[in-house]
């Protein structure tokens, strides 16, 4: 018999060759190979059309009568609601002032530098989001031979924290509990990144021995972290806690996980003048191309134009001007300076904790 499993490493994966989470040639749950892990596979493909076709899972009233708000647990701490296409986390305030390395973060982590803490085994996490279609990539890496940090990779998704204010839960975005070192205000919409961590030697998934769960500078074992670079280094830290947005420390939260809405066309412009996608040098005639086809939205660019320091004003101008005069309206295009980060290798420390 073979079935399909879409999101995590293993697209249109047979069940003879589990993948679902599997770094290392390890499988969900962590104990064998993939190619012996057919149970695992099939006993988490079966808990996803369950749970979709609306058939109870343990512990859920068939009646219809059960409140949405009760997801069942798909492993301590994550929940996952399959009508919304949601991962849900249980989570703690543990922090409301200072520089921020995390928004959220494992127990016994680094809750001096996150805002959350959650209960959750990272890789827990990463399977819950594989099930509802969630493809990961790649945290961001250093590069030593170009001396240089490579952004983030993978799907884009949606943050937010659903809190109990005034006897009522809301639901904000998380980047509300977030304040620009630089601006002093809250950073505005953030591409998160489901990078997905990776496997560290011995075979251990590398976000469960950091706690790097949500990250907003640079780890090479992120979960999920942003899209553009952020040394780690103290002098250089961008975010802080927004402290009179944030509920008390040791209010209890739920964060949100789910796949974003169609994310903007991420175009890089060189210190040389040249536009790149992914790395891959693109023409403007392509990215108008992109642009044209981009569903609209309403407020929200098509292009996110992210310029490398050095690039001059009419280099920038130019080129705004060559996607306007090949169809793409000026306010489908947003202009950001790409941030810059620090040559030298942030990685995180072994102890984590200290």
């Amino acid at each position: 018999m073979r079935f399909r499993l879409r999101g995590v490493h293993g697209v249109n994966t047979p069940s003879s060759e589990c993948r679902l989470g599997s770094h290392g040639g390890r499988s969900v749950c962590g104990t064998r190979p993939r190619s012996r892990c057919t149970l695992c596979a099939a006993g988490l493909y079966l808990l996803s059309l369950t749970s979709v076709a609306g058939i109870p899972a343990q512990g859920q009233s068939g009646s219809g009568t059960s409140p949405v708000a009760a997801s069942p647990e798909f492993a301590p701490g994550v929940r996952i609601d399959w009508q919304q296409r949601r991962v849900e986390l249980d989570a703690e305030i543990v922090l409301r002032k200072g520089a921020l390395e995390l928004f959220a973060c494992s127990p016994h982590s680094r809750e001096h530098e996150s805002i959350l803490r959650v209960r959750a085994r990272p890789l827990h996490v990463f399977q819950a989001m594989g099930l509802i279609g969630l493809t990961p990539g790649a945290p961001a890496r250093y590069e030593s031979k170009g001396e240089r940090w490579v952004r983030a990779t993978g799907e884009t998704v949606s943050l937010t924290v659903r809190y109990p204010s005034k006897g009522v839960d809301t639901v904000s975005p998380i980047e509300a509990w977030l304040l620009d070192v630089k601006h002093r205000r809250p950073p505005g919409e953030i591409d998160w990144i489901f990078s997905g961590s990776r496997t560290l030697d011995g075979g251990r998934f590398g976000a469960d021995l950091d706690g790097t769960v949500v990250c907003v500078v640079d780890f090479d074992t992120a979960l999920i972290t942003v899209g553009d670079l952020h040394s780690a280094d103290n002098e250089l830290l961008w975010l802080e806690a927004n402290t009179d947005a944030i509920p008390p420390v040791g209010t209890r939260c739920t964060l949100l996980i789910q796949a974003a809405s169609e994310p903007a066309i991420q175009i890089d412009l060189s210190g040389a003048g040249l536009l790149s996608r992914d790395g891959k040098t693109v023409s403007v005639e392509a990215v108008a191309k992109l642009a044209l086809a981009f569903p609209q939205r309403d407020g929200k660019p098509a292009v996110i134009l992210r310029v490398e320091a050095g690039v001059s004003k009419s280099v920038r101008q130019r080129v705004v001007d060559s996607l306007h005069r090949a169809g793409v309206a000026r306010a489908s295009v947003e202009v950001r300076n790409a941030a810059s980060a620090a040559k030298r290798p942030a990685k995180p420390d072994s102890n984590p904790g200290g």
